[in-house]
């Protein structure tokens, strides 16, 4: 990792870590790091080059900042929070609002227009088509009931969630052939559980 990365990481860690975040269920510093590794994993296997690889690995470790502030439209907050920082240290005007365009690109539902947002919004939901996804899941629907008041009975969270996992689609090629299986063994696992509760 270079020192624009090092710093970065340290400097969005410490956001997380100081606010609210702090207490969120997923969208914590774990979430943040397990998109960035996502991303370094989708980015090699797309063939992204240096350059491209460290604007989706910047959007990664700002994306969920806007959390700090506000739940509905975070990526917003998010966006603005790195292009501050990012014109602060003098980063390249052309390359920052490529990591604006990464992180705009994973509001829902997910709208990327090249490689680059492909990239981050695959990793975003990356979750989606891995085993731990059942858990994963439990922690996103203690942190809607917490702080968001969402609350569901069992059978309106699963059917949520089988209802966003059919709507959902990974764009790259790794998604597709890495994550997607699982994703589908997942969403199984949720309609075995919806015909179990009646």
């Amino acid at each position: 990792m270079n020192a624009l990365l090092d710093k970065t990481k340290e400097h969005c860690t410490q956001l997380l870590l100081q606010s609210r975040c702090n207490e969120l269920s997923f969208h914590n510093t774990q979430h943040t790091k397990e998109v960035f590794a996502a991303v370094k994993k989708i980015g090699f296997y797309s063939n992204l080059n240096k350059e491209e690889l460290e604007i989706v690995l910047l959007a990664a470790l700002f994306h969920d900042t806007g959390n700090i502030d506000c739940f509905n439209g975070h990526e917003d907050v998010s966006a603005h929070k790195a292009s501050e920082y990012l014109t602060q240290i003098g980063f390249d005007p052309q390359k920052t609002e490529k990591v604006v365009k990464c992180i705009l690109a994973t509001k829902m539902p997910q709208t990327p227009t090249n490689i680059l947002e492909q990239v981050i919004c695959d990793a975003d939901l990356s979750h989606l088509g891995k085993e731990n996804f059942i858990s994963k899941n439990k922690l996103l629907r203690e942190e809607w009931s917490e702080h968001l008041k969402m609350c569901f009975s069992n059978k309106e969270w699963v059917k949520l969630n089988i209802d966003f996992l059919e709507c959902h689609r990974y764009f790259t090629a790794y998604g597709k052939k890495e994550l997607q299986p699982q994703k589908e063994r997942n969403l199984k696992i949720l309609k075995q559980q919806f015909a179990e509760i009646y």
